[in-house]
């Protein structure tokens, strides 16, 4: 290039301010799911004094070579390659005129495929700044198709308690795969895979395994997918077949002589039902008056003690046969029959009883912490802050002697008053031999006359150690004969 053409690039440089800011708007990241539609954005940001646009192209990358998707250009028009010509086009009309405007050239992609997924390239071609272009990355969505299916037709429970698959949970053709998990209360294991498909897309299957039993069937296991934060639900209900489980119900344990038309039932639990049922007595044959209608048999008539025995029944389906049996005892009387009505009042006489016994724990309870509360106030301490009380006498006792407070004959009753004798006379009072004394530590004297005229208690100090007391006598409607002294009873004194 010549010294004026490199002129004439610096003048345009210099007359075009801006043109190092040409940009190319568009976002990073695009999805959409399979089947559905998705716009491209791709925006050109001019200079001001703007460039001139020559063409637009849009372009796929696949494996590092570019392919033309649409293109538009303002003399030539709009045009779209034949293998996106049904599901590619402009969305905005302005670029599909004979003079476009191509500051937004967005494409719309329709019906999106796997194949689409890909990087694309919006390229700008100006004059005189060049091209500008920028990628945005299309991912396309598969959701899956959820299947939840009995594993094998028929489920057998076995005697060997073999573990087998149950359900399965099919999780198909998603992009990206889903997740599986399972709500049920029968506890089980849970084995999962995943494949990818040719077309990309993944397929995962889970298996709930378990052991079939009676106690399985008719319970309901649900699958749980989840997917791109959507979740997708699925259940099914368990059919387990299992030979019969044998009860027989209806005796009572009040079977007595000449009871009249009794039954037994044999009952089954089975899947598929029950079809053959047959009874037996073990050792020994049916008594002639048994009568046996599939399930059920009735002894007719009064009954004896012939039918006593063990009964067997066998139920018999498709899976197997199985048995039950009770044992048949007979009584000579009917046993005492409890009335709804006697249980009620039983059941009522246990609550008050337990009501009444509730009150008495209470009362005693109660009880308790008021007499720790009256120990607590008898404590030494309280005891000591109280006024001493002296017994009558303390107070003329002194260190060294001991005198003895003497009866007062007006605190007492005679006999015939303390016992309510007023329509018995009281002839005497019985002499006391040996005569009392209430210091018996101390040899018996001779008795002291005491003045009549002490009505009331006096006190004297006696001249010798010890104290001798003569009762008084009281007169009654009779004297005593002569030679025998009066008897009251003494009253109570502290020494």
């Amino acid at each position: 290039m010549g010294s004026a053409g490199v002129r004439i690039v610096l003048i345009a440089i210099c007359v075009i301010p801006g043109i190092n800011g040409l940009t190319v708007e568009m976002d990073d990241e695009k999805s959409g799911f399979l089947g559905s539609k998705v716009d491209l954005r791709c925006r050109f940001v001019n200079s001001s004094p703007p460039v001139k646009v020559s063409q637009v192209t849009w372009q796929k990358l696949v494996n590092g070579t570019k392919k033309n998707v649409a293109i538009a250009n303002p003399s030539l028009g709009v045009s779209v390659a034949p293998a996106y010509r049904d599901r590619v086009a402009f969305k905005h009309a302005a670029v599909r005129r004979r003079t476009p405007t191509l500051e937004d050239t967005t494409i719309t992609f329709s019906l999106l495929r796997l194949s689409d997924e890909a990087t694309y390239i919006c390229e700008y071609t100006t004059f005189p700044a060049g091209n500008r272009e920028n990628t945005v990355n299309l991912t396309v969505y598969v959701r899956p198709t959820t299947q939840m299916s009995l594993s094998t037709p028929t489920l057998v429970a076995r005697p060997s308690n073999m573990k087998t698959p149950v359900a399965t949970c099919v999780s198909a053709n998603g992009k990206p795969p889903g997740t599986i998990r399972w709500e049920t209360r029968v506890p089980g294991e849970v084995t999962t895979r995943e494949y990818k498909n040719p077309d990309g897309t993944f397929t995962v299957q889970s298996d709930y395994i378990l052991v079939p039993s009676r106690e399985t069937h008719k319970e309901t296991l649900t699958c749980v997918t989840n997917y791109n934060e959507e979740v997708f639900t699925d259940s099914v209900t368990l059919d387990i077949q299992y030979e019969p489980d044998v009860s027989v119900d209806g005796f009572d344990g009040n079977w007595y002589l000449n009871r009249e038309n009794v039954q037994l039932s044999c009952k089954a639990d089975a899947n598929p039902a029950a079809s053959l049922y047959q009874w037996k007595l073990n050792n020994g044959s049916m008594p002639s008056n048994a009568e046996i209608r599939d399930n059920v048999l009735t002894l007719k008539g009064p009954i004896t003690y012939d039918v006593q025995g063990t009964y067997v029944c066998d139920a018999t389906n498709s899976i197997g046969t199985r048995s039950g049996s009770v044992e048949v005892s007979i009584i000579d009387k009917p046993l005492p029959q409890i009335a709804a009505g006697d249980v009620i009042s039983v059941i009522a006489l246990l609550l008050a009883a337990g009501v009444l016994m509730g009150i008495t724990i209470t009362v005693l309870v109660l009880k308790i912490r008021s007499k720790k509360e009256d120990s607590s106030s008898d404590s030494p301490s309280a005891k000591l802050s109280q006024p001493i009380r002296k017994r009558p006498g303390e107070e003329i006792q002194h260190s060294g002697r001991l005198y003895e407070e003497l009866p007062n004959t007006a605190d007492y009753v005679s006999y015939r008053l303390a016992c309510n004798k007023d329509d018995y006379p009281e002839p005497y009072s019985p002499p006391i031999n040996p005569p009392l004394s209430f210091l018996p530590q101390h040899p018996y004297q001779s008795p002291q006359p005491i003045s009549s005229t002490a009505s009331k208690n006096t006190f004297s100090p006696p001249s010798h150690t010890t104290a001798i007391f003569k009762y008084p006598s009281v007169p009654g409607p009779t004297s005593p004969p002569p030679g025998v002294a009066p008897y009251t009873f003494p009253k109570e004194q502290y020494v």
